[in-house]
């Protein structure tokens, strides 16, 4: 993972020498392929491995080798032109070829920054790829599944972005979905995350011009979908964004610039469907990132077999689709499941008709006109919530479920003052959780607000609005309904 914006000669023979006699210890192909533990812990005995350094040339021979070992065919490294003033790119691609020409993307990175032997970044999004295209090839598939390895990754994403870029238009269409695996199995984890990031939709990507350049692009939630549903098949859940506030970070992600980036943003900027699966996220990330403490030691190899088990299941789900469904990118993940935006939508109708009949006013008939002012004063905030409520319903449903539990709270409001105060606090208190959030992790260095409100700030506002009504309506009290004049 990438936050946007030595010794002798002899010493080095000797851990280059140990990596490949770890590899050598495993049976050659025909017998067993190596696991993704083998493969990290000899890529990591290369130690750091920067761009242009000898260590990541001896990485990519590493890799390549365990990649024919997997079964891979077509092994091969591909170089690709880089950034003027940055080493060219290399990326190491092997496919399993499939019945047709769709393909299902397996990537991660081999390089690592200067101070790191990088086992779990990403050496282990690299071997867990190998090893789980090993298990693929003992069956047969429809779709063509290609493992790719990049580098520059450190540097901006500069090898897949290339990569990316030196497709052309028909071989970005055949790529039905891109697996980037980045930084899996290290001990202590808090659970496996699948990252849906968002990303700014690159010039020349336009796809037919249905969205321009610069538009805001997400995954679409059919990939999410089966992502989930495979992890629950093989005993492995995933929770979006992050496994300690799942919802709260998807808002966050959808609301203002995400600060870090993996390899699946190069994928999906250009409108390939891309995820990343991790075992870190925004608010858990490893303790050794980015260190040299990043060493294989520290892994766990039944929690890297567990992640094999669950991409190569993710790929197989993926391959019973005989083509890509419809995209929506307008969705949640709540308790495990994919909201999209038309459950949403209902769920907040039926709160919102729940309002109306609960708003319905006292009798007015034969009151007097002072009365009748009165109660109009009285029922207008009740009036402005539901329909402020209605309308970001419309203008953005997913944002509506912050909305949500003021609209249960107010359907049943208590005459006592200090209860009406409680009411208050805790419809506010889903709106005060999410600035908070926001305002932290612009500290914590993980979100920016440079870029503006990814929702549209008028979104924003109508949130605000929203919630000022809810705290209006709790502080006025209804009157009771207006008596009749006995005849």
């Amino acid at each position: 993972m990438v936050r946007l914006h030595g010794g002798t000669s002899w010493r080095r023979g000797c851990r280059i020498a140990l990596a490949i006699g770890i590899l050598a210890l495993v049976p050659v192909v025909g017998k067993a392929a190596p696991t993704a533990y083998d493969v990290d812990t000899a890529l990591a005995q290369l130690g750091p491995r920067p761009d242009g350094s000898p260590a990541q040339a001896q990485a990519r021979e590493l890799l390549l080798a365990a990649m024919r070992q997997a079964g891979l065919r077509d092994v091969h490294a591909v170089s690709l032109a880089g950034v003027p003033g940055k080493p060219p790119q290399t990326a190491l691609e092997g496919v399993l070829p499939g019945a047709t020409n769709q393909e299902v993307i397996l990537s991660g990175h081999y390089d690592t920054v200067t101070k790191s032997p990088g086992a779990d970044d990403d050496g282990s999004g690299c071997a867990v790829a190998i090893a789980a295209a090993a298990d693929l090839a003992r069956t047969p598939l429809r779709h063509t599944v290609r493992v790719v390895l990049f580098n520059g990754e450190e540097q901006g994403l500069l090898g897949s972005r290339a990569w990316v870029e030196a497709l052309d238009a028909t071989r970005r269409e055949q790529i039905f979905a891109d697996l980037n695996l980045e930084m899996l199995g290290w001990t202590g984890s808090p659970g496996p995350t699948l990252h849906a990031l968002p990303v700014r939709r690159r010039a020349g990507h336009e796809m037919g011009g249905f969205r321009p350049a610069g538009a805001v692009l997400l995954p679409p939630g059919w990939l999410v979908h089966a992502v989930l549903r495979s992890g629950d098949a093989v005993g492995w859940p995933l929770t979006m964004a992050d496994p300690q506030f799942p919802l709260l970070m998807q808002l966050v992600q959808r609301s203002v610039r995400v600060r870090f980036g993996a390899d699946s943003d190069a994928f999906q900027a250009a409108d390939i469907p891309a995820v990343t699966l991790s075992d870190s996220s925004f608010l858990s990330l490893d303790p050794t990132y980015h260190k040299a403490t990043d060493v294989a030691a520290r892994l766990d190899p039944h929690r890297m077999e567990q992640w094999t088990t669950a991409v190569a299941a993710t790929v197989r789900r993926l391959d019973r689709l005989t083509g890509a469904p419809l995209p929506e990118d307008q969705y949640l993940v709540l308790n495990g499941s994919v909201w999209l935006r038309q459950p949403l939508w209902t769920l907040g109708a039926v709160l919102w008709g729940a309002l109306v009949f609960r708003g319905i006013p006292g009798r007015w008939r034969g009151a007097s006109a002072e009365e009748r002012a009165r109660q109009r004063r009285a029922y207008m905030p009740g009036y402005v919530f539901r329909l402020l409520l209605l309308v970001v319903l419309f203008a953005a449903p997913l944002f509506s479920v912050l909305l949500f539990p003021a609209a249960v709270l107010a359907l049943v409001p208590p005459r006592r003052g200090w209860l009406r105060l409680v009411w208050a606090i805790l419809g506010l208190l889903p709106l005060a959780v999410y600035v908070f959030a926001l305002i932290g992790g612009v500290f914590a260095g993980v979100v920016s607000f440079r870029g503006g409100f990814l929702a549209s700030p008028l979104v924003l506002l109508l949130l605000v609005a929203g919630f000022v009504a809810y705290a209006v309506l709790l502080a006025i009290k209804t009157p009771p309904p207006a008596s009749s004049p006995r005849g």
